[in-house]
């Protein structure tokens, strides 16, 4: 088997191993796997998409709010009317005929006649509006419902990213405590055949009873750091279990990971979170908030000019007098707000001003978080290559001690201390790829890429074992 097919092997090896161990009611979950269960579960996402859709629905409701607009109106009741009616020349002409003609029985007649018609009234017919000018205050309003739901978006943008941190953070934290118990129940095993060995030696008087002793403690302090390691293994599996709201235990399928390459340039990452970071979309919905906002409020006094139109479906069978159809134009100029609009001018031009301050600082902390993580991932990976040469160094330490203290030519101190000492090791070798990771997952938030992370781990060429959960 060649050097290239080992690591492939024991990488298979683990994983059917796995396979085989863990509960049917377990849930084997690859890293991809986790990320979207996660996202399912999770109400800050959730509700984020639910703001997102909520919001986008309002700016499209409002796309056509400087088109026309189609009333049906209708109108049934009665019409009490007063009418006057002059009747001071008719009564002079009678009172003519009554001189001339005065045997002729002529009626007085009054100078007016006053009296109130009540009449049935029934209106039914078609109302038109059309605003042909604005000064472009529909255009504003349309544009602050497009800068909330590109808001909305950017919100939903940071709540995922967040939450993938956060998964790999858990994720990757029960396989570094899956790993430690491992190597603890090991050290265990080994410590356990030391003392067995001290006990044989010590009947056979190579050894002394303080030097069997010092097993016993050893074997002790072993059991009691393995106790501790699985303790803080299970609260590992609960954090995870509970983010990705599993109903049963999740096993992860993704190993701790470490790329002996550089995944991208300094440069790249800052080129990429300069772009697609969430701060920096919110503050584009923002910008674009306050600058809708200034042409909405610098616009109260100009004036409104709209087409109206009527046009009556019923236009017999009454005894009031209606038009059958009427169109115009009305032009509407404000004069008096109640409304201190030069007050409203200023707050919205100071919000141009915050948000171009608030861009500024992030143009300089960006930058500045993803060179933190950045070299973090960087002085991590290093520090995960240089230690590959120590594993093997202290398992053949191990050996030697053994056999020189099966030869009376070592304490039981001395072997003890090499089982730890590798121990310390591979442990410190665990907890170095997990820094990487998160590093890795802090950066591709940083950078606006968390959908990288997935790939990426996919792509690495260096892995730890998966450890079955004893």
């Amino acid at each position: 088997m060649g050097p290239t097919a080992a690591p492939c092997f024991r990488l298979f090896a683990s994983a059917v191993a796995l396979l085989v161990a863990v509960p049917a009611h377990a849930q084997i979950l690859s890293l991809d796997e986790a990320l979207r269960q996660a996202a399912g579960a999770s109400g800050a996402v959730q509700g984020a998409v639910l703001d997102v859709r909520a919001r986008t629905l309002k700016a499209e409701a409002l796309s056509n709010i400087d088109g026309p607009s189609l009333d049906l109106t209708a109108f049934r009741g009665r019409l009490s009317t007063d009418l006057s009616l002059d009747t001071s020349r008719l009564s002079g002409v009678v009172g003519g005929i009554g001189a001339a003609l005065p045997n002729l029985p002529i009626p007085e007649i009054p100078n007016s006649l006053e009296r109130e018609v009540v009449t049935n009234l029934t209106s039914f017919g078609l109302v038109g509006m059309w605003p042909i000018y604005t000064a472009g205050r529909l255009d504003a309003v349309k544009g602050v419902a497009a800068g909330m739901a590109r808001e909305a978006d950017a919100e939903r943008v940071e709540a995922e990213e967040k939450l993938a941190t956060q998964v790999a953070q858990r994720y990757f934290q029960l396989l570094l405590a899956q790993r430690v118990v491992a190597v603890r129940a090991d050290v265990t095993a080994g410590v356990a055949q030391h003392q067995r060995d001290a006990v044989k030696l010590e009947k056979g008087g190579l050894i002394s009873k303080a030097e069997r002793l010092r097993a016993d403690v050893a074997f002790d302090s072993a059991r009691s750091e393995e106790a501790q390691a699985r303790s803080d293994a299970e609260i590992a599996q609960v954090a995870l279990d509970r983010l990705l709201d599993a109903r049963s235990q999740v096993r992860p399928a993704t190993p701790l990971f470490v790329h002996s390459l550089p995944v991208g340039s300094l440069q790249s990452f800052i080129s990429s979170g300069l772009r697609e970071n969430a701060a920096w979309k919110k503050i584009a919905s923002k910008r674009l908030l306050s600058e809708q906002a200034l042409r909405l409020h610098g616009k109260e006094y100009s004036p409104t000019v709209l087409a109206i139109g009527n046009y009556n479906l019923n236009r017999g069978g009454e005894r009031v007098v209606r038009s059958n159809w009427a169109v115009g134009v009305m032009v509407s100029v404000p004069l008096v707000h109640r409304i201190n609009t030069g007050k409203l001018i200023e707050a919205a031009k100071l919000d141009q001003e915050r948000v171009e301050v608030t861009a500024r600082q992030a143009g300089r902390d960006i930058p500045t978080l993803i060179e933190k993580h950045w070299r973090a991932l960087e002085n991590a990976r290093i520090q995960f290559l240089s230690t590959g040469s120590s594993v093997e160094l202290a398992r053949e330490n191990i050996r030697l001690q053994t056999v020189a203290f099966q030869q009376g030519q070592a304490t039981s101190l001395e072997v003890v201390d090499a089982r730890l000492n590798l121990a310390k090791i591979e442990t410190q070798r665990a907890q170095t790829a997990y820094n990487y990771v998160l590093a890795l997952a802090q950066l591709l938030e940083a950078a606006g890429a968390t959908q990288r992370l997935a790939s990426l781990a996919a792509q690495a060429d260096l892995h730890l074992p998966l450890d079955t959960p004893q």
